[in-house]
């Protein structure tokens, strides 16, 4: 077990974040599968769903400028190998994917003919408007990106669990806030 732990500022962030994307998932598959279609709940989660995006977009650029300002804290050097090299693989998807996620979002708002708008701020439109066949296309490569985003989360979890209780080196400690 490391004694070391990702600076406050970096735990932080994370958790934050954390919370945004189950927040994301949930809402998303909520507006698009248990919500009446052009009710005025699936205008609401959507306009949150777009704003809460913006938001953790924000959010991810002050996480990497934390990163790069405070370098997290050594692997236990009993993760060896492909261990190793998937969880430096994990953590840089979890980095890329939701760039390319909200990416895709913005993507399919405004090629719809939409401003993206963080709670009714209007954001700059990055992509033209082109109509239904590139916004559908954006749509579901942003619904299939979230969903590997989901699946690399789950198996960043799963790992540190396996970590934990498994190999005994607890590096979810260095993730917490506790002393313990």
């Amino acid at each position: 077990m490391t004694d070391e732990r990702y600076h406050l500022a970096a735990r932080l962030m994370h958790w934050i974040m954390a919370v945004g994307f189950v927040f994301m998932w949930a809402c998303g598959f909520a507006m698009t599968k248990l919500v009446e279609d052009d009710s005025p709940l699936e205008e609401f989660l959507f306009d949150l769903h777009i704003s809460v995006g913006v938001t953790l977009l924000a959010l991810l650029v002050l996480r990497i400028a934390i990163r790069l300002l405070h370098r997290p804290p050594p692997m236990p050097a009993t993760i060896r190998g492909p261990e190793r090299t998937g969880a430096h693989l994990g953590h840089a998807a979890l980095y890329a994917l939701p760039v390319l996620v909200i990416a895709a979002g913005w993507a399919e708002t405004n090629f719809g003919g939409h401003a993206v708008q963080w709670f009714g701020v209007e954001m700059p439109r990055i992509f033209p408007e082109t109509g239904e066949d590139l916004q559908d296309l954006s749509e579901d490569l942003h619904m299939w990106l979230a969903y590997g985003m989901l699946v690399v989360a789950a198996g960043h979890v799963a790992a540190a669990f396996k970590h934990r209780w498994i190999d005994g080196h607890d590096v979810i400690r260095r993730m917490t806030f506790s002393g313990k």
